[in-house]
């Protein structure tokens, strides 16, 4: 009986219920709860879940141990990782705690208020710490001209009696203070700025949880590199296949459509709209060329860089210098239907007169206001168009008063937090004293002068007003002011579109390959000429967008991941590099990651998605973000080729019965397991990667936060899917395959369900605005099925040991074998 219950309980069958259990249990957190309090209430703080966790470390060790792992030393290593970070988590769950410290300039303290409970955040207790700490300057930066925070800094004394210590430090996002067992780290501030709230954590888990990801990363790659392991045998199995192939490139244009000339409309010449974009702005606090700033206004007003043969620069310029005609020019996107009708247009663009009556009142302030007061969840789709259009409009309107051309700062800028002011701002300017009347008016006329030198095309003028501005914003301005190369090469970076044109690039070449490979397999032929040329293609793809990625980092000042369309650009990377790099040989795998490349780049460009240079919040200001974010996103790359793959190779098993494909499909499924391997092992060291940085920063290295939940989540779901080989009524090539397309739905929640569906939690930085709800329907029913065929087989799987017990020993993957 004992024997029974301990082959029950310390099985592959137990270990994938109690997973199942665990990641339904993180499911039910992040998407039952409003709020992450109620969260931790009622799940992360029970018992039950306690006891899943507990069960899990106990069969995994149990596993370990049936299944004789200690004789294959990387995999052993690699599974003690896992036993090692859940008694460090558990160290930390039953002696650590957390809580504030909140301190005035000048003020000393030597307690702080600890949270008894996450549920309940106000439930505090006072705790001494057996020092004190003194709070002798807060400062806040904000980014020039705007309110938007840059840093924000505590320079403190620690004052320690007890050991006759006192010294100062400078506390910042980042940059926490350790001493005696405590973790202060720059939390928030008060309204005024004239104090500080500092987070306190107290963690003896930290190292040992620590000792457990450096165990699971030297796992992984010497896993990877040891003879006897699963991945090597797949290794070679494929360098014994005869699968080899290929890929292509071309750089296609944009694609952008053109509308046909509109008569008598008054234009700006391409010389005086190259002038006005070489004009410095400042916008949300960033200074850059009039040209970003331009693009930016047409594609939020077109979705479009150029219309009627113009530039964006032209099309701005002419706004400015011809207000009346081009308020009349069909300029801003109407996406739905009705608001067509509404507005009486034939095509899908109004002019900017059309939102409004003859008295100058907007004719539609009711929809929008109805829209605005619906809860986010609960908009329709016309709702979500009505805001986007209200959005639109406002920009134009902001161009036609030339209120969003901040270009002119003061002789008081650096007191200011070098705010600029737009031609509108300035008679606020002067009403608040910040501007006398004599600038003012200088100002005004210098804009005036701008937009008559460029109506005239008197260049030689605009080139004396730009030189003046610059002169103006130079002298009060200096230090912040971008450098010439830089400008330079921003509008360089704006003008190449490179991200856009390998959206087709990517896409053809994938398309190209996976028809290529097919085509061997049916003919039985390789094109050793058409492959090569398809992979130098490929590789001069990746170069360009590897480039382009190096251009806007230089131009950015920050590495090119740090929000939502740039982590996009980046997976797409991962994608074209994985399938170039480790899987070029294999037609139908490097046709898969180019395709998820291009397929990813197109999503990088939807509408809701923004493609413009932004500042960095303050926690991101970290040499973590290069190293987390890039192996995470990295990751992605492997686990959608791998998936993209399952895809192919359904439907060489439909094609099975006439080709007789068996020795390719299972050729194809080593190619998946070794990009879901590498896939899962970048995951799960990025992820334990962006615990030590979440440490270094808010001062806990798990929080439950969702982007992290879910990306334990997916962490799971691989391991299973890897796991599965172990199990026979999963171990088969087409479940293998179907498994590895489904998986990557956790992906995709991960990615586009906690940044546009779920967003809250400590990542809500990188979240985005979707249009409507309905594609996280096509995200759970992938994610449905996969829970449905896992269960299937694992339920198939107990029968049959239950009627037939299946020796461990004929398990080809079982650890003695190889």
């Amino acid at each position: 009986m004992i024997k029974k219950l301990y082959n029950v309980f310390f099985s592959l069958e137990t270990a994938v219920v109690l997973s199942l259990v665990f990641i339904l249990g993180q499911m039910y957190a992040t998407l039952g709860f409003s709020t992450m309090a109620q969260a931790w209430g009622y799940v992360y703080e029970t018992k039950w879940f306690e006891a899943i966790m507990w069960l899990l470390g106990i069969n995994l060790v149990g596993v370990m141990l049936r299944y004789k792992t200690y004789k294959k030393l990387p995999v052993f290593i690699l599974h003690l990782s896992v036993i090692i970070i859940l008694i460090g988590a558990a160290v930390t769950r039953y002696f650590g705690y957390e809580g504030t410290l909140h301190l005035r300039n000048g003020e000393t303290k030597n307690v702080i208020m600890v949270e008894k409970s996450k549920s309940n955040p106000s439930n505090v207790y006072p705790k001494k710490l057996g020092f004190e700490i003194r709070l002798d300057k807060f400062v806040l930066r904000k980014y020039p001209g705007s309110m938007q925070p840059s840093s924000y800094d505590s320079y403190v004394t620690v004052i320690d009696k007890a050991h006759n210590k006192t010294f100062k430090y400078h506390i910042y996002m980042n940059h926490i203070l350790v001493y005696r067992g405590y973790r202060f780290y720059q939390a928030s501030y008060d309204m005024d700025a004239q104090g500080s709230i500092l987070s306190v954590n107290h963690d003896p888990g930290m190292y040992i949880t620590y000792f457990g990801y450096a165990l699971m990363a030297i796992g992984f790659f010497w896993s990877m590199a040891y003879r006897r392991s699963r991945f090597m045998l797949t290794v070679k199995k494929l360098k014994q296949s005869g699968l080899f192939a290929f890929l292509l490139m071309m750089l296609l244009g944009n694609g952008y459509v053109h509308a046909n000339e509109i008569n008598n409309l008054p234009k700006i010449s391409k010389q005086a709209a190259d002038l006005w974009a070489h004009v410095l702005v400042q916008q949300s606090g960033r200074i850059e060329p009039m040209d970003t700033l331009d693009l930016d206004i047409i594609h939020k007003l077109t979705l479009k860089s150029k219309m009627y043969g113009l530039s964006y620069n032209q099309l701005v310029a002419g706004m400015v210098a011809y207000p009346s005609k081009y308020q009349n020019l069909p300029l801003i996107y109407v996406g739905h239907p009705k608001i067509r009708k509404l507005l009486g247009i034939k095509g899908k663009y109004a002019p900017y007169s059309a939102f409004f009556l003859p008295n100058g009142d907007f004719r539609f302030s009711k929809e929008i206001d109805e829209a605005f007061k619906t809860p986010n969840k609960d908009r329709n789709v016309l709702q979500r168009e009505w805001i986007k259009i209200n959005d639109r409009v406002y920009v134009a309107f902001e161009v036609y008063t030339a209120k969003i051309f901040k270009i002119f700062p003061t002789p008081k800028a650096e007191k200011m937090n070098y705010r600029w002011f737009s031609i509108a701002d300035i008679a606020q300017a002067v009403k608040m004293n910040l501007m006398n009347p004599m600038d003012a008016q200088f100002y005004y006329n210098m804009f005036a002068n701008l937009a008559e030198a460029m109506k005239n095309n008197d260049l030689k003028a605009m080139k004396q007003i730009e030189e003046k501005i610059y002169a103006l914003q130079k002298n009060y301005s200096g230090k912040i002011l971008p450098s010439e190369t830089k400008v330079k090469w921003e509008i360089i970076y704006n003008r190449l579109q490179i991200f856009p044109k390998l959206i087709g690039a990517y896409t053809l070449l994938g398309l190209i390959a996976i028809f290529l490979g097919f085509f061997e397999i049916i003919k039985l032929k390789r094109y050793k000429k058409v492959e090569t040329a398809v992979v130098l293609f490929g590789y001069l793809a990746l170069c360009v967008h590897t480039a382009n990625m190096l251009l806007r980092w230089y131009v950015a000042g920050h590495a090119p991941w740090s929000d939502a369309y740039e982590s996009i650009i980046f997976i797409a990377w991962g994608s074209a590099f994985a399938s170039l790099v480790f899987f070029r040989k294999s037609m139908l795998a490097l046709g898969a990651g180019l395709f998820v490349a291009g397929m990813f780049m197109m999503v990088a460009h939807l509408n809701n998605i923004s493609p413009q240079i932004t500042n960095m919040v303050p926690v991101l200001k970290s040499y973590w973000l290069l190293i987390h974010v890039a192996v995470i996103t990295s990751s992605y790359g492997f686990l959608g080729v791998g998936s993209m793959l399952g895809l192919l190779n359904l439907i060489l098993f439909a094609m099975n019965k006439k080709y007789k494909l068996e020795t390719q499909i299972k050729q194809l499924n080593n190619i998946i397991y070794i990009s879901l391997y590498i896939g899962l092992a970048l995951l799960s060291i990025g992820t334990f990667l962006g615990g030590v940085w979440a440490n270094e920063s808010w001062g806990r290295y798990w929080s439950w936060d969702p982007k992290e939940t879910w990306s334990l989540i997916s962490m799971i779901v691989y391991a299973l899917v890897i796991h599965g080989k172990m199990m026979p009524k999963l171990r088969g090539e087409f479940i293998f395959s179907l498994m590895s397309f489904l998986s990557f739905f956790f992906i995709l929640m991960t990615y586009f369900g906690v940044n546009f569906y779920i967003a809250q939690g400590l990542h809500s930085y990188g979240q985005g605005v979707a249009d409507g709800y309905g594609w996280i329907n096509i995200i759970f029913a992938g994610m449905g099925a996969w829970f449905a065929i896992l269960i299937l087989g694992l339920v198939q799987n107990i029968l049959n040991k239950v009627s037939k017990p299946v020796k461990i020993d004929n398990n080809e993957y079982h650890p003695d074998k190889g």
